[in-house]
């Protein structure tokens, strides 16, 4: 079997219950290697261009700002300090915080009542069809994020088919959604 980027890509979130239906075996210690080797890679993140431009634009709006990922906290934690920007969240649901990952909505829903908001003030900014679906299944309104550089792990016609309420290539483009 041919595993190929967007097959990894999908997989997040639920990479050992993908390896199980490639027919791997051994999950736990191929789960445990890629844990291993994303954390190598880690430092080797960067923000996205634009990222703190529009942080600082939704904190002058005076929105209220969740983040909700399927990464271990003790691993975003690192990345958000490194950057600089935890203090931007109210709120952090991380992947260690929920029984359910995305696409089911529990962590929106966790991160809408640590916020006390509610699904029809709320908008999911995401760029996987886990993103898209765990925000209808919320019943949030979605931004589906796909830079040009998106294309090498996600088909953006599947990810058209979760059907988000606005797309966007450039992150700055979400000022002008949200400032609607």
């Amino acid at each position: 079997m041919s595993i190929t980027d967007e097959d990894i890509a999908s997989s997040f979130g639920m990479f050992p219950q993908f390896v199980v239906a490639w027919g791997l075996k051994d999950v736990d210690a191929i789960v445990e290697e890629a844990d291993k080797l994303a954390k190598i890679k880690m430092p080797e993140v960067d923000l996205y261009p634009d990222a703190l431009e529009v942080l600082n634009g939704l904190r002058d709006m005076g929105k209220h700002l969740a983040l909700v990922t399927t990464t271990l906290h003790e691993n975003v934690r690192h990345l958000l300090e490194k950057f600089q920007i935890l203090d931007y969240f109210e709120v952090i649901v991380a992947g260690d915080d929920v029984t359910n990952h995305k696409p089911h909505p529990e962590s929106l829903e966790r991160a809408l009542s640590l916020l006390v908001g509610r699904a029809n003030e709320a908008i999911m900014i995401g760029d996987s069809d886990k993103d898209l679906r765990a925000a209808n299944n919320a019943g949030i309104d979605s931004v589906l994020f796909f830079p040009p550089e998106h294309r090498k792990f996600y088909n953006f016609d599947k990810l058209k088919e979760h059907k988000p309420t606005y797309v966007i290539e450039d992150f700055r483009k979400l000022l002008d959604i949200v400032g609607e």
